[in-house]
C-alpha cells in the first residue's frame, strides 16, 4: 500500500530507468547508484569522495540504501544534498536489486532521505 502511494506521488517528468540498465553501470568510469529507488550517476564524484571512490564502485549494481545510511551517519544531510546533484531518474523496478548491506534502512533514515530528496526532486508539471 505504501508502495502504491509512493508510485502515485512520483513526478511523471522524471526518467524511469530499469534495474537492468542501472545494473550495467558498475565500472570506475561509469558508476550509478540505486538509493531508495532513485538513480544517481556518481561517476564524477568518485575521485572526490572522502571515503574513497572504490567504496562507491563496490556499492554499484546493488541497492545501496542501507549502506549509504551506515556510512554517512554524522554528515547525512550534507551527504544527501551532495548526492542529489547526481540524480538522473527513478528506478522502474527497484525490487529487482539485491541489497548492498544486510541491514534494512531505519525508518528515521528513510524519513530524512525522503524529506531531502523529495524537496530537491520536486518538479513543476
Amino acid at each position: 500500500r505504501v508502495e502504491e502511494t509512493m508510485e502515485r506521488l512520483q513526478p511523471r517528468n522524471v526518467a524511469r530507468i530499469t534495474w537492468e540498465e542501472v545494473s550495467r553501470h558498475t565500472a570506475k568510469d561509469d558508476t550509478w547508484l540505486l538509493i531508495d529507488g532513485k538513480v544517481y550517476d556518481v561517476t564524477p564524484f568518485l575521485g572526490l569522495h572522502p571515503g574513497g571512490g572504490q567504496l562507491i564502485v563496490e556499492a554499484a549494481g546493488q541497492d545501496a540504501t542501507s549502506l549509504f545510511e551506515r556510512t554517512h551517519g554524522e554528515g547525512l544531510r550534507y551527504s544527501l544534498r551532495l548526492l542529489n546533484q547526481f540524480f538522473i531518474g527513478v528506478c522502474a523496478d527497484p525490487n529487482k536489486a539485491a541489497p548492498a548491506d544486510e541491514a534494512q534502512p531505519t525508518p528515521e533514515f528513510l524519513a530524512t532521505l525522503r524529506s531531502i530528496t523529495g524537496a530537491l526532486h520536486a518538479f513543476d508539471e
